[in-house]
């Protein structure tokens, strides 16, 4: 099994997001078959270049990080 580059992986982020306009660090993680702590260091990332903006969910018992395009 082969590495995904992180430039790879911000692409692949990118084209999630431009197709379901918002999603969580898991549903991210879960399509793209990556870790979760590769995709929260690629959204931040992203987040410090302006590409995503990132909002709370709903206050349910574990705090909710959406993510979207800008």
């Amino acid at each position: 099994m082969t590495r995904k580059s992180i430039t790879s992986l911000m692409e692949e982020i990118k084209k999630l997001l431009e197709k379901n306009k918002e999603l969580s660090i898991r549903q991210i993680a879960l399509k793209t078959k990556s870790q979760w702590r590769t995709i929260d260091k690629a959204l931040e990332t992203m987040k410090t270049l302006n590409v995503v903006k990132e909002r709370k969910g709903n206050e349910t018992d574990r705090v909710e990080r959406l993510f979207s395009l800008k």
